[in-house]
C-alpha cells in the first residue's frame, strides 16, 4: 500500500494566512476560496474540510462577533453621509466589510443603520410593496352558488 506524503508546513506559510484572510475579507464563498488555494497552493492537500481547519488554525473568522459597537458606528455613520446614505443593509454591510475591515453580522449593520439615521431607513422600506390600490378591483361575473 502507498504511504500517504503529507506536507505540513503550511501551519508557518505567512502567504496563504495573508491569502486567507484576503479571501475572506471579499467575503468569498467557500468554495470559491478552495478553488484559489488549490490552484495557488498545490504542494497542500486541500478539501472544504481542511479548509475549514486552517481558517480555524489561523483564526480567521467570516463574522466577527466580539467588534466594538462605537467602530460599527463611526462607519455607518461615515457612510450614510456620503452616497451610502442609499444604500440598503446588504449593500451596506458588505461595502463595511470591504471598506471598513469590520466582520459584523448583518442584522447588527441594520441595526445600527436604525440609530443613526431612522428616518432614512424608512424611506428607504417598502421596496417591492405596492403604493395604491388597482383603479379597477376585479370582479367575477359568474356565480358559484
Amino acid at each position: 500500500m502507498a504511504s500517504r506524503i503529507r506536507n505540513d508546513n503550511w501551519e508557518n506559510d505567512e502567504e496563504l494566512k495573508k491569502d486567507l484572510e484576503k479571501y475572506v475579507k471579499q467575503n468569498l464563498k467557500r468554495k470559491e476560496v478552495l478553488d484559489f488555494v488549490s490552484s495557488k497552493y498545490p504542494m497542500y492537500a486541500w478539501s472544504l474540510r481542511t479548509l475549514c481547519g486552517r481558517l480555524s488554525h489561523f483564526s480567521i473568522k467570516y463574522t466577527n462577533y466580539e467588534i466594538e459597537l462605537a467602530d460599527l458606528r463611526r462607519a455607518v455613520a461615515e457612510e450614510m453621509q456620503g452616497p451610502g446614505k442609499l444604500l440598503g443593509y446588504r449593500a451596506l454591510h458588505k461595502k463595511i466589510r470591504e471598506m471598513h475591515d469590520l466582520n459584523v453580522p448583518r442584522d447588527l449593520v441594520y441595526a445600527m443603520m436604525a440609530e443613526v439615521d431612522p428616518t432614512g431607513l424608512e424611506e428607504r422600506s417598502g421596496v417591492g410593496k405596492h403604493r395604491r390600490a388597482p383603479k379597477h378591483p376585479f370582479t367575477s361575473k359568474v356565480s358559484y352558488c
